[in-house]
């Protein structure tokens, strides 16, 4: 990762941590002055935003760091690792909220809901709209699953917010009861975001495909003299692929000559995919003029 986006992706993050602190606080503070457990449960979600901005922040510091002798790729992954991490933080509040829950539908204790309640969740909606927006476009122009998969985790606090807004609703009509139906709904939401977010990192973490076969071929066919390429490979990243592949030229291709094709096809694919660290070009004959076996 270059300094200049390690510092772009850094300043997304605290600006947004500021912001999930004091959306969690005011969550909390209502949550339990009014008895809300579903506004207490939300207040936890979005109190795993701020841990989720630490964690990346501190990824970032990881994945900085150069290639070296034991990690000859780079440490790259590192900032996956840290996205991986917000996942951990959600399944540890999908617990924390179905226990609540359940143990208010159990005493059956009534919160107290006032206009105040209202006025703060509907706060906190806008101010986590913004912050959606915001990291997601930082995502998209950076490149980085790190600050998607915030988004994603903020887009969620959006559902759930809603969906307290509307136990808070019931309560104020007199349906105390789901008031903690609402937070087991809320926990359907996180559980829902967790499971987007496991799906993303666990595949960049299992050397997914992340480059079109197909699109490969059609740019190496391009190439003159190239005969043909096979064994196309990619794995990593949206903003930090590797790629390698094996291109076919005649057998009476001068090794030189073959030697500078090749560097003609890695320029035009890292040209075209400019997020390829490195593409590995592997010289060989077609199957065709490959001598059988004695």
């Amino acid at each position: 990762m270059s300094s200049d986006r390690h510092r772009d992706v850094a300043r997304v993050l605290v600006l947004v941590l500021i912001l999930n602190v004091a959306v969690a606080g005011a969550k909390l503070i209502f949550g339990y002055a009014t008895g809300a457990v579903s506004i207490i449960s939300d207040g936890f979600h979005s109190l795993t935003d701020s841990a989720s901005n630490i964690m990346g922040l501190v990824g970032l510091r990881v994945a900085q760091r150069p290639p070296d002798r034991s990690h000859p790729y780079g440490h790259r992954k590192y900032e996956t690792l840290a996205a991986a991490g917000i996942f951990m933080f959600l399944l540890l509040v999908v617990i924390e909220v179905v226990e609540t829950a359940f143990a208010r539908l159990a005493g059956g204790v009534s919160p107290r809901v006032t206009s105040a309640s209202f006025v703060v969740m509907l706060v906190t909606v806008a101010i986590n709209l913004l912050v959606v927006r915001y990291e997601s476009a930082h995502g998209r122009r950076l490149h980085s699953e790190l600050l998607l998969a915030d988004a994603a985790h903020t887009r969620s606090d959006v559902l759930t917010s809603c969906a307290v807004l509307v136990s808070l609703t019931s309560v104020w009509l007199g349906y105390p009861v789901l008031d903690p139906i609402g937070a087991l709904v809320v926990a359907i939401f996180i559980a829902r975001t967790g499971y987007e977010i496991a799906m993303e990192t666990s595949g960049i973490l299992s050397d997914r495909v992340v480059l079109g076969e197909d699109d490969i071929r059609r740019i190496v066919m391009d190439v003159p003299h190239v005969v043909g390429c096979h064994q196309i490979r990619s794995r990593g990243s949206r903003d930090h692929a590797f790629l390698d592949l094996h291109v076919w030229f005649s057998g009476d291709t001068p090794l030189s000559e073959a030697h500078r094709l090749s560097h003609v096809v890695k320029d035009r694919l890292m040209h075209k995919y400019p997020h390829i660290v490195d593409a590995i070009i592997h010289i060989e004959p077609p199957p065709s003029e490959i001598p059988a076996p004695r």
